[in-house]
């Protein structure tokens, strides 16, 4: 392999310099309690990524839209369950992502032929409830389950609580 750099792109949110910390405990958070945090939230983030990779083969960009779709399906239901799953277009999806429209569209179509999405006439698409039920998804859903707790662990032993 040859020599590779790394770029670092700076993230920049129009408006972020005039947001206001959104709690009290964020503006006297010490730089310590920052760190662990971060590095937690990083832990967790990373362990999601490998979960949703391993889920789909392998392919971390097609599991990111079969996620994406599962959770704009979901938006309007309640977290614990039932409630009705609402398609979301193809567009959506990409702009909710940041993926451009033709990698998206792409993916949906595989999806779709592979039977894990279905599409609702021109309202959008849906993940199949089927979908949710394969081995690879149960197992994500166990491993995410046990980061997540993992994470609730690792807050509860360093006394974090939200403000």
């Amino acid at each position: 392999m040859g020599n590779v750099q790394s770029t670092v792109v700076p993230v920049v949110t129009p408006g972020a310099g005039n947001r206001k910390p959104t709690s009290d405990r964020d503006e006297t958070a010490s730089t310590d309690d920052v760190a662990i945090a971060a590095r937690l939230a990083g832990e967790f983030f990373v362990r999601g990524i490998e979960i949703v990779a391993r889920a789909h083969g392998g392919d971390l960009l097609r599991g990111i839209i079969f996620t994406a779709i599962a959770v704009a399906n979901s938006e309007s239901a309640p977290v614990t369950g039932g409630g009705e799953r609402r398609p979301v277009s193809v567009m959506a999806i990409a702009h909710s992502i940041g993926v451009p429209y033709e990698t998206t569209r792409r993916y949906v179509n595989l999806l779709v032929g592979e039977g894990l999405c279905v599409r609702d006439g021109r309202r959008g698409v849906l993940v199949a409830d089927h979908a949710f039920e394969t081995p690879e998804m149960v197992a994500a859903y166990r491993e995410t389950f046990a980061s997540v707790n993992r994470l609730a662990t690792a807050l509860k032993r360093i006394n974090y609580a939200p403000a």
